[in-house]
């Protein structure tokens, strides 16, 4: 039976795949396949290349101190209890780089991606990995696992209007979190016969309707949640990581993330043997 990892995205919060992983290995739940949004393609990705959570913490730990990720400045003081749309769009407003089809270029997530990945190929993992981009031109999910990691992420972490769409194979590609945080459906369809699905929570939005304005924000994260919660729902077996009050800004903060990521994993541990030993059984 193909065991299928599905870890979903939620910036720095994504780090508790991390310690998910960790406790994967303790169980000796031998997973076959592998995929991710966002960062939770970069956490699968580095996983799918070296089977050891103990070398991505380690690496989390050096690009941390190396590449200095903590975004406050991009995003200007965005709160993690705050919507990022609304936040981007009450800065961005008044930016007049906002007229252009993004406020930043990739050149920092391409140097942050290449001080893990290399010139790692996809064929160089040793798990079958993929990462998930919604196609603009098609407003499809595809799955990405040809070519260069640094190349096939990329267009995964590519938040729309905040960095540009990657162009590749025809496709228009943006961050697969916006119609897949956690793309289970499409693990599915590259062959697991059992996928476990990983979702980063929670949702710290301040749920005001007070004007206009915050009611289209708000209609817009409602539409995000039904969407998470129909792909966890897909999964064989499915939980979510909760990191409340998490920053997920706050990439230096990865310890605190690993070890809520490994506790919960824990606890959920019993349900998802009987499930998988159900499922070899049936």
């Amino acid at each position: 039976m193909k065991i299928g990892l599905s870890l979903g995205g939620g910036g720095a919060r994504g780090y508790a795949n991390i310690g998910v992983l960790r406790a994967l290995e303790e169980a000796r739940i031998n997973i076959a396949l592998i995929n991710g949004a966002s960062i939770g393609a970069i956490i699968g990705g580095a996983y799918a290349l070296c089977s050891d959570s103990n070398e991505l913490e380690r690496l989390a730990a050096a690009q941390v101190e190396k590449m200095n990720l903590h975004y406050s400045s991009i995003f200007r003081n965005a709160r993690a209890n705050d919507s990022f749309l609304r936040n981007w769009l009450l800065h961005a407003a008044c930016d007049v780089s906002s007229l252009r089809s993004s406020v930043y270029s990739h050149k920092r997530n391409l140097k942050a991606l290449a001080f893990i990945f290399g010139e790692q190929r996809f064929s160089d993992t040793a798990i079958p990995f993929s990462a998930a981009a919604l196609d603009l031109l098609s407003g499809r999910t595809i799955s990405i696992k040809e070519g260069k990691l640094v190349d096939g992420i990329l267009p995964s972490i590519s938040i729309p209007g905040m960095f540009p769409p990657v162009e590749r194979d025809g496709f228009l590609l943006v961050d697969g979190g916006v119609l897949a945080d956690v793309p289970v459906r499409e693990l599915h369809d590259e062959g697991a016969d059992f996928v476990i699905g990983v979702g980063l929570g929670p949702d710290d939005l301040v749920r005001t309707v007070s004007n206009g304005f915050s009611i289209v924000t708000y209609i817009d994260v409602l539409k995000g949640e039904a969407l998470a919660h129909g792909e966890l729902a897909a999964a064989d077996f499915s939980f979510t990581v909760q990191l409340p009050g998490f920053d997920i800004l706050r990439f230096e903060g990865y310890e605190e993330a690993i070890a809520e990521g490994y506790a919960t994993a824990k606890r959920y541990l019993p349900q998802l043997e009987r499930k998988l030993d159900e499922a070899r059984s049936g």
